[in-house]
């Protein structure tokens, strides 16, 4: 697999910085799930040396944003110790054992809305990378 070296910076469109690796740079191998698949085709298309912008539409990205993907739940589906509160991250684990992670999207008494999508669902984000090494 093809390995490479990177500073980048990841923001909405609207200039909101949402993840960065400036300081230090990343290290990843194509595939291995440290970027998401839209931003490894950005490295892959990224000229060595160079500081490239990506603009990158919702549908390009991290895709739409859709209503199936919430999911009103009792509050009692939720461990006792948990603090619930707006925009929190909280993780669920299946039957099977699988994992997925919702964003407490609204708070009604004892139901509670939680946001399947993406965290970047719906959103324009603009990706820039500079690739320092490839291999």
């Amino acid at each position: 697999m093809a390995s490479y070296k990177i500073h980048y910076k990841l923001s909405h469109a609207n200039g909101v910085l949402v993840d960065e690796s400036w300081d230090e740079p990343l290290l990843f191998e194509i595939g291995d799930g440290q970027l998401d698949p839209c931003l490894e085709r950005c490295v892959l298309d990224a000229k060595t040396g160079e500081l490239q912008t990506f603009l990158l539409s919702a549908s390009e990205a991290f895709g739409d944003s859709f209503d199936e993907a919430f999911q009103v739940m009792q509050r009692g589906d939720f461990p006792n110790d948990l603090k619930i509160e707006l925009d929190a991250a909280v993780e669920f684990k299946t039957p099977t054992g699988d994992s997925y992670v919702g964003c407490i999207d609204s708070i009604e008494a004892d139901d509670i809305r939680v946001n399947f999508n993406h965290p970047l669902a719906g959103a324009d984000v603009s990706f820039q990378v500079k690739v320092l090494e490839n291999s």
